[in-house]
């Protein structure tokens, strides 16, 4: 058997058994085996001679402000709930969070309490939110594109190709065919882009400034790789860009069941109450 000794080990298990069964003081001891007489009344103390583990019986992992942001993001667009967010976050962006983790980073943000939205109100009102990406996510896209319906808490994503100024006629198309539920507003911020997909998309567009929580996410240093942004359960830093957010949504949409849904999550609800397909 492999006996592993901590780095700094004076002694070894055979010399820490002698010290036990020997009959001599413990100065004799420390001279006779070059110690201090600490170690050897130390191991006289122990049942055993090996040595204990260094390592935390919990394991706390840290989320970065990056990963923080990501989670912040989750919990207002779609309003999920403090256990909602907590499986959001170990399977889509840090693997064995804690939930007192998550709790305390939503204390940070001043987000610990946040009113949900009412089921009342028929959905189809999404929010769009646009990310710059660096080449070192991703070459050839430049821009990450996020629709969420905050009533259902259902959420599309989308690519721009890097430099790209039009609104491409696939993005319209899907968001006019390749959603569960039609697109009745958008609300974003004001721009070129924007007020184009409103005008093509035939809705209007409620332009917004950009909120404080968002301020704060964009001051985390994002020109990194994929893999040290995530480390969920379900990330597998072997696929692209697109498929690791097409992973993404459909976890967000088909797999983390809502509460305030009647515990459905956020696909099966508009199929029963408002699907128009």
């Amino acid at each position: 058997m492999e006996i592993k000794l901590h780095s700094n080990a004076t002694t070894t298990p055979r010399t820490r058994k002698y010290i036990q069964e020997s009959a001599k003081t413990d100065g004799e001891l420390a001279e006779e085996l070059n110690i201090s007489v600490d170690t050897v009344r130390r191991w006289r103390k122990r049942a055993d001679c090996y040595d204990k583990s260094h390592r935390p019986n919990t394991i706390h992992r840290a989320l970065s402000h990056e990963q923080e942001s990501m989670l912040i993001f989750l919990r207002v667009r779609l309003a999920l709930s403090l256990d909602e967010l907590l499986e959001a976050a170990r399977l889509l962006i840090q693997q064995g969070i804690s939930r007192a983790s998550v709790s305390r980073m939503l204390q940070n943000w001043q987000l610990s309490r946040m009113a949900k939205p009412t089921l009342s109100q028929t959905p189809g009102h999404f929010t769009l939110d646009t990310f710059s990406l660096p080449e070192t996510i991703s070459h050839k896209q430049g821009e990450l594109l996020v629709f969420s319906e905050r009533t259902s808490g259902y959420m599309a994503v989308a690519l721009r190709e890097r430099g790209s100024e039009e609104v491409a006629e696939p993005l319209v198309g899907f968001l006019r065919e390749g959603l569960p539920l039609a697109v009745l507003s958008l609300t974003a911020k004001s721009c070129s882009f924007t007020h184009k997909l409103a005008g093509e998309l035939g809705v209007p567009l409620q332009a917004v400034e950009q909120e404080a929580w968002l301020e704060k996410a964009g001051q985390g240093n994002y020109h990194q790789a994929l893999e040290a942004l995530l480390n969920g359960e379900r990330f597998d830093k072997r696929l692209g860009l697109g498929a690791v957010l097409l992973e993404f949504e459909d976890l967000l949409n088909k797999r983390i069941i809502r509460s305030r849904l009647k515990n459905l999550t956020p696909e099966a609800w508009l199929k029963l109450h408002h699907s128009h397909r």
